[in-house]
């Protein structure tokens, strides 16, 4: 055969006896002839499926539980449990850290929320107190920017350390 003329190659298998022409690295005229296989030169073949990598969502809606302790600094010093808030600021923030360590001592995250809530509603000075401290779902822009960056920077069952806002003093704990 000459050259520079080519030769068709059926897209099947075909039983014909393979044809010897020189250069042909394995006789059948196909197009990849003459060319190294790919194991030859040790590339490794790809990964059958590789992991995509899973991208997290903004949060944009979080719930929250809170204790707050106001004191005669608050923007409104007075609440439903007194009518004149006499205790200063670091007297509230001592308050605060003390019902932190009680509620971390609990073993787990339901446990954890159960004793929040039940501290929310004896020692909070928040209306949300009636609720365990809830305060619902809410996205950012509703709350006071110190305890809003505090509670979206929480993971879900994560409680905040003693956040300083006008309010007062409180502690977050974030369940959804």
């Amino acid at each position: 055969m000459e050259a520079n003329k080519r030769r068709k190659v059926a897209p099947w298998p075909t039983l014909l006896k393979p044809v010897e022409e020189p250069g042909n690295a394995d006789g059948l005229g196909g197009l990849f002839d003459g060319l190294p296989a790919a194991e030859d030169h040790g590339v490794a073949a790809a990964p059958k499926s590789q992991a995509v990598p899973q991208v997290k969502k903004p949060v944009t809606t979080i719930r929250c539980l809170h204790i707050l302790k106001k004191h005669t600094k608050s923007r409104r010093p007075t609440s439903w449990r007194e009518r004149v808030i006499t205790r200063t600021v670091e007297e509230a923030t001592y308050q605060v850290k003390e019902f932190r360590k009680h509620v971390a001592a609990k073993a787990t995250p339901k446990e954890q929320q159960a004793e929040f809530e039940r501290l929310a509603r004896k020692e909070s000075d928040c209306g949300s107190a009636r609720e365990g401290g809830s305060l619902g779902r809410f996205h950012r822009g509703q709350m006071q920017k110190p305890f809003e960056d505090a509670a979206f920077a929480l993971e879900v069952n994560e409680m905040s350390h003693v956040v300083m806002t006008d309010s007062g003093v409180h502690i977050i704990l974030r369940v959804e």
